[in-house]
């Protein structure tokens, strides 16, 4: 901590509550809010680009997921998981005795993960994490230069990765899977899963999660995960995250990343419009451009910079009420990212509210809205009576 300088907005931002940071708690609850709007298409459904009905409202909704919220959200919670390192490690990073605790820290949330995966959702994110945890130790005394370096390397694999698959197919498919590992036939349909039975429901999960977890981790998770927990790492070291530079300093990084970061969203969502076939004909352009996913992608890298440096200039200016809620939501962070899949799994599979796969983004974000105020208000009631989250307490019991 030596290593951040001081000034007024510190004062502000970087506000201390005994051993926490409430503006990373701030950012952590924006961020797993905002993950809730990006992951709501894969809880509610098998697509993130399919619109069943194109209308106005569908329509403008569905460009809104790709403008704002795609992709902008998840790279700030990797930051802060990075940042967490030294959270936790405070003035003991040279400690084996810290490196064993952190190492039980990544086995439990792994297991939370392996549960979480196949028993509510397998788009889940902390098997990832906990992967990516025990090399983020390997960095823990690295320069900033150097982390940063090693995170856009990491991150351009990602992209690389996501342009051109066959870099992938190639490669890293055919030595670690594709000799051994064969997906066999889905035992039934994403909806036949959900309005079946919970064992089928089981069965589906297990066979998606071949793909969407395990072959997917030298795919693109692990990349686009570890590039920005090392960025992360970079900007705590430096007080970025924390909200330790002033205010010009954020609008700076604001600007500069608006004016990087734009264009290449803009043009890669006219790409997807290009490639979508309800939406480009409501649209009414049906046009096939190159490069869509490596613009779109470094776009939404670029802007989530957009969003970090945006929501400290916000930070200050927020009343300490309405602050505090949102920090409450960061600090059962793991809480609520679970809470959502167990919601969804009620209403599309146990109770069958609503058939899954059937909604479009302008009523998925109405039950989006809901859930915001559902977390907010009971993250705050549940930290007046406790000091942690219910599975925030429980990691921290195991791991200790």
């Amino acid at each position: 901590m030596s290593e951040l300088k001081q000034n007024n907005m510190s004062d502000q931002n970087a506000v201390k509550d005994k051993n926490r940071i409430l503006s990373l708690d701030f950012l952590r609850g924006v961020a797993v809010l905002g993950m809730l709007i990006a992951n709501v298409p894969w809880h509610a459904g098998t697509s993130m680009s399919r619109v069943y009905d194109p209308d106005l409202t569908s329509t403008v909704a569905w460009l809104l997921q790709y403008l704002v919220f795609d992709q902008r959200f998840m790279p700030i919670f990797c930051m802060l998981f990075g940042a967490s390192l030294y959270l936790l490690a405070g003035s003991d990073t040279h400690s084996s005795k810290f490196n064993r605790y952190y190492l039980r820290r990544m086995a439990i949330l792994m297991v939370l993960g392996v549960a979480h995966a196949y028993l509510l959702w397998p788009g889940d994110i902390l098997i990832t994490y906990a992967v990516c945890g025990p090399f983020l130790l390997l960095f823990m005394n690295v320069r900033v230069s150097y982390l940063i370096c090693f995170g856009v390397v990491f991150k351009l694999i990602d992209l690389a990765i996501g342009e051109w698959p066959g870099l992938y197919t190639s490669t890293i498919e055919q030595v670690l899977f594709s000799w051994w590992v064969d997906y066999g036939p889905a035992p039934s349909t994403a909806a036949e899963a959900y309005s079946g039975s919970y064992g089928d429901f089981l069965k589906y999960n297990t066979w998606r999660n071949q793909f969407i977890q395990w072959t997917a981790l030298p795919n693109f998770r692990i990349w686009n995960a570890l590039g920005f927990m090392l960025i992360g790492m970079a900007l705590f070291k430096t007080g970025v995250l924390q909200g330790s530079k002033n205010t010009l300093y954020y609008r700076k990084m604001l600007m500069f990343s608006l004016l990087a970061g734009l264009p290449l969203l803009l043009y890669g969502i006219f790409a997807r419009i290009g490639i979508n076939e309800t939406v480009g004909a409501y649209l009414g352009f049906t046009e096939t451009l190159p490069l869509k996913n490596i613009t779109f992608r470094t776009g939404c890298a670029i802007l989530s910079f957009s969003v970090l440096s945006g929501l400290h200039l916000i930070y200050p200016t927020l009343s300490r009420t309405f602050a505090t809620k949102i920090e409450a939501v960061g600090k059962m962070a793991l809480t609520n990212y679970i809470f959502h899949s167990v919601l969804f799994v009620l209403i599309f599979h146990s109770f069958e509210l609503i058939a899954f796969d059937t909604l479009d983004h302008d009523e998925l974000f109405l039950i989006v809205v809901i859930v915001w105020i559902v977390q907010i208000i009971m993250s705050s009631l549940w930290l007046k009576n406790f000091k942690q989250g219910p599975l925030e307490a429980v990691w921290r019991k195991m791991a200790s």
